[in-house]
């Protein structure tokens, strides 16, 4: 049995199959024998449809703000072209204390991402960054605000991503994955659901294997929920953060990594120790490195920061690595068609997969002895 949990609810069917999903919601597939255990309070089921191509049209920039980015940590950035040469003099091609720790230049004998397609979904992206710019391949802009980054948080995590390895400044986790930018907050940081609703259906659409979300805000939204249920029901991966409230609330969890079906992420230190300020709840997946992290900035810099908005590009890139290996091997033992699939991939990686506690999820991942025995 699958179980799906959705609106904090949870339905049982038969299987995968068992499910159609609508631009009008969720349906039982024809001729499957589904015996749902609960109905979505405030998703109302509405008549079955033809699933089309849908039309993006564009939102009123003067939306409501509803999300924004998790509170996150500057702790230093590097701006012009003098700090910038004595960075690389210091540190080239500088894998910081996280890739080191995931063992990544190891996994890059394997893969490094080829062909998977990631859609970071944040402030937008530094187009011309000289570690970016052969990395994109797509950006749509939601906010009126134009693609150009003028926050710095989208860039960062795209750069967590997929910073190629070029003799320039920092390498993400998939140096060769392709990226999809959509900018759906503001350069002020904030947004609305509706720009991000628009946005993973822009994703999906456009064939990405991954969507990394490191935004969140206070309180559901029905059409949010079914824009992700239409990439997962479509074999897109959804990464999300947990948020950085963790010594706020017992369960501080915001959507959408709130979500059932996402995959949440908190974060860990460098000594693999829960972030202190990464949000708990029993929706949190696993851990990934998210304080202290250099990536790449606005205006073609470089900076280090914190937060959970850190930790989920990682998984994110992780995702993309597992997808190419997958792809690209002609014997698979295991399936990657969906995001429970992934999730379990992913658990192969965790340090205590049988264990999970509303800090650290899972635990930490370890993606070297992962991909050295993946099929």
């Amino acid at each position: 049995m699958d179980y799906c949990k959705i609106a904090n609810k949870s339905i049982q069917a038969t299987g995968r199959s068992a499910w159609a999903l609508t631009r009008q919601g969720f349906w039982p597939a024809p001729d499957q024998n589904v015996r749902a255990t609960t109905k979505p309070n405030n998703y109302p089921l509405l008549r079955r449809s033809k699933m089309t191509r849908r039309t993006l049209k564009k939102k009123a920039q003067t939306a409501k703000t509803e999300c924004g980015l998790p509170s996150f940590k500057v702790i230093k950035e590097v701006t012009n072209e003098k700090q910038l040469g004595k960075l690389a003099e210091e540190m080239p091609e500088r894998i910081n204390w996280a890739g080191s720790i995931l063992g990544l230049p190891d996994v890059w004998n394997l893969t490094q991402g080829e062909g998977a397609k990631v859609a970071i979904l944040d402030t937008g992206v530094d187009t011309d960054h000289p570690d970016l710019a052969d990395a994109i391949i797509d950006t749509k802009d939601f906010t009126g605000d134009g693609i150009e980054d003028e926050n710095g948080h989208g860039t960062h995590c795209a750069g967590i991503v997929g910073a190629r390895l070029n003799g320039v400044g920092f390498v993400g986790v998939a140096p060769k994955a392709q990226l999809l930018t959509g900018k759906v907050l503001a350069n002020n940081g904030r947004g609305a659901f509706s720009w991000i609703t628009e946005a993973i259906y822009w994703a999906t659409e456009s064939k990405a294997n991954v969507i990394s979300m490191s935004l969140g805000g206070s309180g559901s939204d029905p059409e949010l929920y079914k824009a992700i249920q239409y990439a997962l029901f479509h074999g897109v991966f959804v990464i999300c953060a947990a948020g950085n409230e963790g010594s706020l609330f017992t369960n501080s969890i915001g959507y959408p990594g709130r979500y059932g079906g996402v995959i949440t992420v908190a974060s860990h230190d460098y000594n693999g120790n829960p972030s202190g300020f990464s949000s708990r709840g029993g929706e949190v997946d696993v851990m990934a490195p998210g304080s202290d992290i250099w990536s790449t900035y606005k205006n073609g810099g470089y900076a280090e920061l914190s937060g959970t908005s850190m930790a989920t590009p990682f998984v994110a890139g992780l995702a993309a690595l597992i997808a190419a290996k997958h792809n690209n091997s002609r014997t698979n033992n295991t399936p990657l068609d969906n995001n429970e699939d992934m999730r379990n991939h992913l658990l192969r990686m965790a340090t205590h997969p049988g264990y999970h506690d509303n800090q650290s999820g899972y635990g930490p991942l370890q993606p070297f002895s992962y991909f050295g025995t993946m099929a």
